[in-house]
């Protein structure tokens, strides 16, 4: 069984945005941006992709653990947020994720 779920919703915004969930205590959410959108923690970036794995509280809201080193706890949450979604969602479907490819190309002059 997979330790995370992905669901699309309205960001505050208004606009729709693809959200990750831990589904195991303290269900931390991260959302996907196309670019670095630091909120409590540095986001996590998606291996290739121009895509970052950002974080959005919990499914309580902006509620935060506050025993020792959460911090830390969501920085290794996230990485495996960004791990999963590359794994689960973009490499089986590629094709929808290929705008946000970065291009490992090199050009000479």
């Amino acid at each position: 069984m997979s330790d995370f779920i992905t669901f699309r919703e309205l960001d505050a915004d208004g606009q729709f945005a693809y959200y990750i969930l831990q589904k195991d205590f303290p269900h931390y959410v991260g959302v996907i941006y196309p670019f670095p959108k630091k909120k409590v923690v540095e986001p996590s970036p998606i291996a290739g992709y121009n895509l970052w794995v950002s974080f959005n509280g919990t499914l309580r809201g902006n509620a935060i653990p506050s025993y020792n080193h959460f911090l830390e706890e969501i920085v290794f949450i996230l990485d495996r947020m960004a791990n999963w979604y590359l794994q689960q969602r973009i490499i089986p479907d590629y094709k929808r994720y290929k705008k946000f490819k970065i291009n490992d190309t090199i050009s000479s002059k």
